[in-house]
């Protein structure tokens, strides 16, 4: 439990310290809204370690600054001899800031498959792997350092992994 507080802190550190540290970068760059397509890969910074990507599509002007997007996002975390892989839809609302349109909010759900798999039970018998229908919240904060890339960081309770540091690519 301490290593998921520390990785959330971590998370939350990292999202308000990065707007601040590159605000002088650039202030015109675009923000999540409808039409724009983005890819994150990344790293999950988490116990185990592993990898991860997503790939959104603003689907929905809600209000000003506030948009829908849909997508799909997973992962996969590896360690000695048990692995974890999260493949799932997803949906978040962005909010943009008027004053730093570069950085862009996003908080949501992904509803996918859960899969555990541990190694070596075949021989006694047991089968080592489960799948499960999994359920996750997001939310983190992205910032568009130029108008095609940026770096994100995302923190998940339930089946998401708890904290995702990546490059995000706009088209």
């Amino acid at each position: 439990m301490t290593k998921n507080i520390r990785s959330l802190v971590l998370g939350l550190a990292a999202a308000l310290v990065l707007p601040v540290v590159s605000a002088s970068a650039q202030k015109a760059a675009p923000s999540f809204g409808k039409g724009a397509k983005v890819l994150d890969l990344g790293i999950v910074a988490d116990d185990p370690n592993g990898f991860a990507g997503a790939f959104e599509v603003g689907l929905l002007e809600l209000a000003p600054n506030l948009t829908l997007g849909v997508g799909a996002i997973g992962s996969y975390q590896s360690e000695s001899s048990i692995s974890l892989t999260w493949i799932a839809g997803q949906a978040n609302v962005h909010y943009s800031l008027p004053d730093l349109s570069a950085l862009d909010l996003f908080g949501g759900a992904a509803l996918g498959i859960s899969r555990v798999s541990i190694d070596g039970l075949e021989s006694i018998g047991i089968d080592g792997s489960d799948s499960e229908f999994g359920v996750g919240i997001t939310f983190g904060a992205r910032y568009m350092f130029t108008p095609k890339i940026g770096g994100t960081v995302r923190l998940g309770i339930e089946d998401a992994p708890d904290l995702i540091l990546g490059l995000s690519i706009k088209f």
